[in-house]
């Protein structure tokens, strides 16, 4: 099986820079697929384009100190995209009443670089994806046509063809004994932790190589390495509530991954604060100023700003009321030109950056999921909104594409960061932050003030919550005294936070991220990176507690920690 897998991951991933014959298999596929696929007295496509992903996924978890998960997965996934109609108005963007059907046609194909097979993969969805293709184009036109639409931008902007061939990296080493070996003894960390009643340490290191062509020209052969690290932990409070949380880290490639030591200290301050947590008392309503820190500034950027800032165009449906549950629109994507965070402060996104303060970025890109090449975009100048971001779905204020139209397989590109740069002329020390902080609290005769260092998962809002609920949140009282807090949740939050931030902190903060895509039933998530302060102060914010119910403790202790005759 070992042979059999060496076998399979040389013919993979060693293709040579030279010849690459599945890049032809898929040029060739494409062009039989523009002149003869029709079917009678009905329009050919206008537009295709076929996207092969090449993964080799390592992956170990194990809980507690034991292995978990221990595997090296090969695949290639493909996709294929064919638009009936004509730019100004084709088959795309049209969910209608089955959300679920919203995406690409997707598949599975050959592992292997067979000339033959691979065109047969690709065929199959192409006949799939045509007729699908033809269906909607109908719907689509008999939708307008009923809903008397005249707004009409066009639905696939003009872009110049482009060719990116990146010779394909020899697979990483990946030691998988001594990873399991790392993995068990970082897992045990919470053996020392009784208040954690679930958790998990995981990584994965993924080698992958993305090709593309489409009917314009356009090819790419792209490599997309990444690597994850995660930490997972659930507590239950004193009041019975249910808490957990996941720390990530994400780099751009296995390479990236910090040695045990520094992997130890995350695991271990993640274990701290969760155990803290099961100990902690119940948060209260309140209204004041709120200093977020470390991740959670990053967080509040990614959350508020930038994905207000992303999926500029949304999808037709037949029943809007139901559209805002199942695809997003970027709240802040109308706002060109109008003040949308403090004068003080400036955006732009370059996905070319490959590190910042010595550490990598994971947003780095050279060509988008479409086959655009992105340049340095000024998002935000002096605290005013300049762009958006682009894919090659033309918008009111935007007609072409910015080079930002990523995507995950399973999903159609739409505008989406890069690598985001923060950059203010507002700033302080960090002692000096807590202190205004403070200082605000007293103006408003407030006993204490509120630090969050922590947020939860993006994945967790709506058009209801544009601000996910803190994790991790400390009561500040006026001697300087901080804590712990758990239950509380932002409430009545509007973009109006991002103009309401008065002070930040004069050090920088790296956050590696996958942003999750703006479609509720496929969604994906691309690599993406904020460098922005370590810590931004918002002069007013109000907190409630959670409606979330209590849950019972469990009846008897957990076995790593009970002491009624249970081994350790």
């Amino acid at each position: 099986m070992k042979a059999r897998l060496c076998v399979l991951l040389t013919l993979l991933l060693a293709t040579p820079a030279a010849a690459d014959r599945t890049l032809d298999a898929m040029r060739d596929e494409l062009e039989r697929t523009m002149s003869r696929l029709a079917m009678p007295g009905m329009q050919k496509a206008y537009f295709a384009s076929y996207l092969l992903s090449d993964s080799t996924d390592y992956a170990v978890s194990a809980s507690f100190g034991e292995l978990v998960d221990s595997g090296t997965p090969v695949s290639r996934g493909a996709a294929a995209e064919i638009r009936i109609g004509g730019r100004s108005f084709d088959s795309s963007g049209y969910a209608g009443s089955d959300f679920r059907s919203f995406r690409p046609v997707t598949g599975g194909a050959v592992i292997e670089d067979d000339y033959d097979a691979v065109r047969a993969a690709l065929w199959a969805l192409s006949d799939h994806a045509y007729k699908t293709a033809l269906e909607k184009h109908a719907q689509k036109k008999a939708y307008s046509e009923k809903k008397g639409i005249k707004e009409l931008y066009g639905d696939l902007s003009v872009e110049k063809k482009v060719s990116v061939l990146e010779k394909v990296r020899p697979a990483p080493e990946f030691p998988k004994e001594s990873w399991e070996s790392r993995v068990k003894e970082l897992s045990s960390v919470f053996r020392g932790y009784p208040g954690v009643q679930s958790s998990e340490v995981r990584v994965e290191c993924t080698r992958r190589v993305n090709r593309f062509v489409n009917s314009e020209g356009t090819r790419y052969r792209v490599n997309a390495d990444k690597a994850h690290f995660y930490v997972y932990a659930e507590v239950q409070t004193p009041e019975g509530l249910k808490v957990s949380d996941r720390r990530e880290l994400h780099w751009p490639s296995c390479a990236d991954i910090p040695d045990q030591k520094e992997l130890l200290a995350e695991v271990g301050g993640f274990a701290r604060l969760m155990d803290g947590l099961s100990r902690s008392p119940a948060g209260e309503v309140y209204l004041g100023p709120v200093l977020f820190e470390g991740g959670a500034a990053a967080e509040f950027i990614a959350q508020l700003f930038v994905r207000g800032i992303s999926f500029p165009r949304r999808a037709w449906a037949d029943n809007e009321d139901y559209l805002k549950y199942y695809i997003d629109k970027g709240g802040l994507t109308e706002r060109v030109g109008m003040r949308v965070l403090p004068g003080f402060i400036s955006v732009h996104d370059d996905p070319a950056e490959t590190a910042a303060a010595g550490k990598p970025l994971a947003g780095h890109y050279s060509v988008d999921s479409e086959g655009v090449r992105p340049g340095r975009l000024e998002l935000v100048k002096s605290g005013r909104l300049a762009n958006v971001y682009m894919s090659r779905g033309p918008v009111k204020d935007f007609s072409s594409s910015n080079g930002h139209g990523r995507a995950a397989l399973n999903e159609f590109p739409s505008g989406r960061p890069g690598n985001v740069f923060v950059t203010s002329r507002k700033t302080a020390p960090a002692a000096e932050l807590k202190k205004r902080l403070l200082e605000l609290a007293a103006e408003q005769e407030l006993d204490y003030a509120v630090i969050v260092r922590r947020l939860a998962s993006e994945t967790t809002l709506d058009l209801e919550n544009i601000l996910a609920a803190p994790v991790l949140a400390w009561k500040v009282y006026r001697d300087g005294r901080e804590e712990l807090i758990n239950g509380v949740e932002f409430t009545g939050v509007t973009y109006r936070a991002l103009r309401d931030i008065v002070l930040t902190s004069d050090e920088p903060y790296i956050y590696n991220y996958y942003q999750p895509g703006p479609y509720a039933m496929s969604r994906g998530s691309v690599a993406a990176s904020i460098v922005s302060p370590s810590a931004v102060l918002v002069q007013e914010m109000e907190l409630k507690r959670t409606d979330r119910k209590p849950d019972r403790a469990p009846y008897i202790g957990h076995p790593f920690f009970a002491d009624n005759g249970g081994k350790k």
